[in-house]
């Protein structure tokens, strides 16, 4: 750990830049994305990017992603992106 990272440490979440607070969550969702995906399941996120507009959503496993279309009942494939 750098001099950088303890300082960010010391800060409340409030305080930290999106960078900072970006930093601090990576360890985190590394370790969630990699036990999601060691259970044959995804993680679901917005991507501009590739989602068309906030009705669509990216389910990514372990070896692609989808293009999902969010439901009331579930979600509908799209494509594999």
């Amino acid at each position: 750990m750098d001099i950088t990272t303890i300082e960010t440490r010391e800060k409340l979440v409030f305080e930290l830049s999106a960078e900072e607070l970006t930093e601090r969550l990576r360890p985190t969702a590394e370790k969630l994305m990699k036990e999601a995906w060691a259970k044959g399941s995804y993680i679901t996120y917005y991507s501009e990017e590739l989602c068309p507009d906030t009705d669509h959503m990216i389910h990514e496993y372990a070896d692609r992603k989808e293009l999902v279309k969010i439901m009331e009942d579930g979600s509908q494939f799209i494509r594999l992106i």
